[in-house]
């Protein structure tokens, strides 16, 4: 298996090597690319965190323990989505600073 990069760079992978992207558009992509790779495209006014969360709560292994996790997340989280993340990301954003920024 090799990774082929969009300057023409091929990586070299092992079978024991699994990788994940998350892309803002598949613009770039080729044809072979998305023909072989698991591409999965959901737009995310389909789709919130939710049911990331949710799936996430399901595998802790004590029931009290999703009923806790639930109740927080509620509380802390609300009705907040990641395009309108409410007052819940507040203290991040007047007290840390990006790494990497979009684009």
């Amino acid at each position: 298996q090799i990774l082929t990069l969009a300057n023409g760079d091929r990586i070299p992978m092992t079978d024991n090597v699994k990788m994940m992207f998350e892309v803002e558009t598949l613009v770039n992509a080729s044809p072979a690319t998305v023909s072989r790779a698991g591409i999965i495209y959901v737009s995310d006014t389909d789709l919130d965190w939710s049911p990331v969360i949710e799936a996430w709560v399901r595998r802790r292994p004590c029931t009290e323990r999703q009923t806790i996790l639930r109740d927080l997340i509620t509380k802390w989280l609300g009705k907040s989505t990641p395009t309108d993340p409410g007052h819940c990301f507040d203290f991040l954003n007047r007290n840390t600073n990006e790494v990497m920024k979009e684009g």
